[in-house]
């Protein structure tokens, strides 16, 4: 299930519609469930996808590099290997959501929902997690940090 509150005549150039997402998404399932053979992979990379519900979404190996994603509706999706470096995650929702191995390094996570989020080698370095929820000890043992992360306090 998925939705955009994204208007069509947002300002930024890289706002998407819910069509052209739609399309995007239909074109990556192809792309995953061919092994790369048919449809494309999804690419919204520097994409204003603020407050978008992707609810389950399957985004594995999608590129969000320094997409805008404030608020979003995140939880269960499939994350798997995703390109999320910079990306702006504020307060979003990414409850249950499957990050292993994706790239997360420089991302905004302030005030995100992590609760039981899979984060085994996710790359967290560089990464703002002040005032994350739901983020557990043995979740960040098992993810990337630096001395640039910043932690929940």
């Amino acid at each position: 299930m998925y939705n955009a509150r994204m208007s069509d005549t947002h300002s930024n150039k890289n706002c998407l519609s819910i069509y052209k997402l739609k399309a995007i998404l239909t074109k990556h399932k192809i792309w995953l469930d061919t092994n790369g053979q048919d449809g494309e992979q999804a690419n919204m990379k520097d994409c204003n996808l603020k407050g978008t519900v992707l609810l389950g979404a399957n985004l594995k190996k999608a590129n969000l590099e320094r997409a805008y994603l404030y608020g979003a509706y995140l939880k269960n999706a499939n994350l798997e290997n995703a390109n999320l470096r910079g990306t702006n995650l504020r307060g979003a929702n990414l409850r249950w959501a499957n990050l292993k191995n994706a790239d997360m390094q420089n991302a905004n996570l302030v005030r995100a929902d992590l609760m039981h989020a899979e984060i085994k080698n996710t790359r967290l370095e560089g990464a703002n997690l002040k005032m994350a929820d739901g983020l557990r000890p043995d979740q960040l043992a098992e993810a990337h940090i630096d001395k640039k992360t910043i932690l929940p306090s």
